[in-house]
């Protein structure tokens, strides 16, 4: 795609022009600077951050193009762009950092000072082509389709919780919230060695997909209908578990998450907070009798070395031991992005994985 083509030629994106304001519009392709891609996006989830983003906090400008959670094809490359070449099925790393700070230095880009990202700070992934830096494209495995590359981000955001919290083979493991990200935390921890792992949520449908992804029933708790601190310790004889990942990042969950937890755990901190959060005495008693652990979170890891969670993410996912496509429950052109984003916000379905597919 020549750069003067790109003058003239037009996409679809999602634009954002205020909170709650998302219409499809036709505006210029990227154009590119040296060391910059120009992707076809073949695919593209929406993170429940998105949720939030598009239909109340907004964008750090407008208008916006949002979306983080995306694949596609390289289709042109700008300079020096390292081994990345048109016709490359690619993954695309949406945090930029500085690469000046402290942080940067040392490779925990996850921490650096003046980051930029794909569909926050800058346009993103919800349109039929995205620019990146080249260095921030990873190479898709053979046997790995777009929708599933596409989850990569939640993934390896899934798999650096579980390492923060040191998970160890053998470990048992509750995780509160059972949306996207909460099966794949549970997915990683099988993976990984847990010996047992309890999904718990309210919502039904999202505790029988888990369900088929061959979590065992009796594992999967119905908040709804019963007490899941009880269930939980009915199962591990009183003991509590020694791993808890709060993912639902509601008030309930991450007191319950204090409760679950045996003497010695750990609790991991993945859900982000809606409102405010007051702990009892006897919960904060509690964590240090038990002396528990509480780790935070936040994006994850690609450094070179020792390891580059997107890469390790993909190839678990080319093993089958990471499985996306049973998450997706819609599939919706960019033309229908309003709609789909009010059906979110408004919960006026059960959803699950929501995929835009632009072209």
């Amino acid at each position: 795609m020549a750069a003067d083509a790109d003058k003239e030629r037009k996409m679809k994106a999602a634009v954002l022009h205020a909170p709650g304001v998302i219409k499809c519009e036709e505006v210029p392709i990227p154009r590119l600077i040296d060391g910059e891609a120009l992707v076809k996006v073949k695919a593209a989830g929406v993170c429940g951050s998105d949720i939030r983003r598009v239909m109340v906090t907004g964008t750090y400008h407008f208008p916006t193009i949002p979306g983080h959670e995306f694949a596609g094809e390289v289709v042109e490359v700008a300079g020096e762009a390292g081994n990345v070449r048109p016709g490359d099925r690619v993954v695309v790393i949406p945090l930029i950092p500085c690469g000046r700070c402290d942080f940067c230095r040392v490779g925990d880009y996850a921490l650096c000072d003046d980051y930029d990202y794909l569909g926050s700070r800058t346009d993103g992934g919800f349109a039929e082509y995205v620019k990146a830096p080249a260095r921030n494209l990873i190479p898709i495995p053979d046997g790995v389709d777009y929708e599933t590359a596409a989850a990569t981000e939640p993934a390896a955001v899934a798999l650096h919780g579980l390492r923060r919290a040191r998970i160890e083979p053998g470990d048992s493991l509750a995780v509160l919230g059972a949306g996207p990200i909460g099966v794949l935390v549970a997915q990683w921890a099988r993976a990984l060695g847990a010996k047992a792992v309890y999904l718990v949520d309210t919502v039904e449908e999202k505790l029988e997909l888990a369900k088929r992804l061959d979590f065992l029933p009796e594992n999967c708790i119905d908040a709804g209908k019963a007490d899941p601190i009880q269930a939980i310790k009915d199962r591990t004889g009183g003991r509590g578990v020694s791993l808890v990942v709060e993912a639902a990042g509601v008030p309930a969950t991450l007191k319950g998450s204090l409760e679950i937890a045996g003497k010695g755990g750990r609790v991991l901190l993945l859900g982000n907070p809606q409102e405010d959060v007051t702990l009892p005495a006897k919960l904060i008693s509690g964590i240090l009798r038990k002396q528990l652990t509480l780790c935070g979170t936040w994006n994850s890891e690609f450094r070179p070395y020792p390891v580059n969670e997107w890469k390790l993410t993909l190839d678990f996912m080319a093993r089958g031991l990471i499985k996306v496509l049973p998450l997706i429950s819609h599939r919706f052109s960019l033309e229908d992005v309003a709609e789909a984003f009010d059906m979110m916000y408004h919960r006026r379905q059960v959803f699950n994985r929501v995929f835009f597919i632009p072209g």
